[in-house]
C-alpha cells in the first residue's frame, strides 16, 4: 500500500483537493471549535473541546502513520 502511495506521489496524480483538503478540514474542525467554545457555554465547551482534540488526535496519528 506504500509502495502505491508513494508512486501515485511521484506520478503528480493527487489533486489540488487531494493535497489541501485534509489541512482544510482540520483548519475547519479547529475553527468551529474555538469560536464555538468562546462564544457559548455549556454544550459548546464540550463540542469546542471533542473539535480540537479530534484534530490533534488526527494529526498524531497521521505522524505516527507516516513514521512506519
Amino acid at each position: 500500500m506504500a509502495d502505491e502511495e508513494a508512486a501515485d506521489l511521484m506520478r503528480g496524480s493527487f489533486s489540488l483537493f487531494g493535497v489541501f483538503g485534509a489541512p482544510l478540514m482540520l483548519a475547519g474542525l479547529s475553527l468551529t471549535g474555538l469560536v464555538g467554545a468562546l462564544l457559548a457555554d455549556g454544550l459548546w465547551d464540550w463540542i469546542g473541546t471533542a473539535l480540537l482534540a479530534a484534530a490533534l488526535l488526527v494529526v498524531a496519528w497521521a505522524r505516527v502513520r507516516r513514521r512506519r
